[in-house]
């Protein structure tokens, strides 16, 4: 399957954007806000993607603040859709969001509460690509309540997941545990081996970023939320750091710059025992 995105015309974007309407009536069944947004689209930016030459989806972007996109319209034709084409225009959108110093993009979707089973699966496909919800709201001339949910264009880690969990789901994945842990020896190993060896700071980065892929394989593999375990572990260091600064401070120490690496040690054993938690 070739395909391409494109930026279109705001009249080709408009006739798209009824055709797919047409095409999509369990997702688009309301004639008067078809006609709002085929109209609307003609004051954003236009995203299109083809296959094989054809048009088969739309993105429609505006930029209501300069550091914030806004996903207007989005929709595949029908006989196109679970073929990864809508991953692949919110990619092109984010760049070109990135592109034009967008800091956040946000979406209007219909709220999961409402149950419907067709906007539970756009919801999903949201969330499933790095948005997540800020809050529901029902507008005073809409009928039901709206989730509006944001993604952080600046967010490696939300990136890495995303495309980790993508890797699980088609089946490229660890067999266990244990193969992931050999997996982070032996980057570790590759690390001390390229820091050995005077490799270039670009390939040591590299190798460090092997070793923390390999670490949020193990978090996902073992059923930890990354970004969970990354609040806890900072809680955690910062309790304890806090607690060695003030130890350091009762002692009369104003920094630890000069100081040996036993006696650092000595000091966050102590702080270690000072906030370990009651059994």
């Amino acid at each position: 399957m070739n395909h391409t995105i494109v930026l279109s015309s705001t009249d080709h974007a408009e006739c798209l954007c009824r055709q797919i309407s047409t095409d999509l009536p369990e997702y688009f069944g309301l004639p008067e806000c078809n006609e709002a947004y085929a109209l609307g689209v003609k004051s954003c930016t236009n995203l299109i993607i083809q296959v094989n030459g054809l048009d088969v989806g739309l993105l429609s972007l505006s930029f209501p603040y300069p550091a914030t996109a806004n996903i207007y319209w989005m929709g595949i034709l029908k006989g196109y859709q679970n073929q990864g084409l809508g991953r692949l225009l919110l990619q092109k959108a984010f760049a070109y969001a990135k592109q034009h110093h967008a800091k956040t993009v946000t979406v209007e979707t219909l709220a999961p509460t409402e149950n419907d089973e067709n906007y539970l699966k756009t919801y999903y496909f949201y969330e499933k690509n790095g948005f997540y919800p800020l809050f529901t709201l029902k507008p005073d001339t809409y009928t039901w309540n709206m989730v509006y949910m944001a993604k952080h264009l600046h967010d490696p880690l939300h990136d890495l997941i995303a495309i980790e969990q993508e890797a699980r789901r088609f089946g490229f994945d660890w067999p266990d545990e244990g193969m992931i842990i050999d997996q982070a020896i032996s980057e570790c190993d590759e690390i001390k081996e390229a820091i050995a060896q005077g490799e270039s700071k670009q390939r040591i980065q590299e190798e460090i970023g092997d070793l923390l892929h390999t670490a949020l394989s193990l978090c996902l593999f073992a059923g930890f939320n990354p970004e969970e375990t990354l609040n806890h572990i900072t809680n955690k260091f910062t309790t304890r750091f806090r607690a060695l600064k003030e130890i350091a401070k009762n002692q009369g120490i104003i920094t630890l710059k000069g100081h040996s690496i036993t006696r650092m040690m000595e000091l966050w054993q102590a702080a270690k025992e000072k906030t370990k938690a009651p059994k």
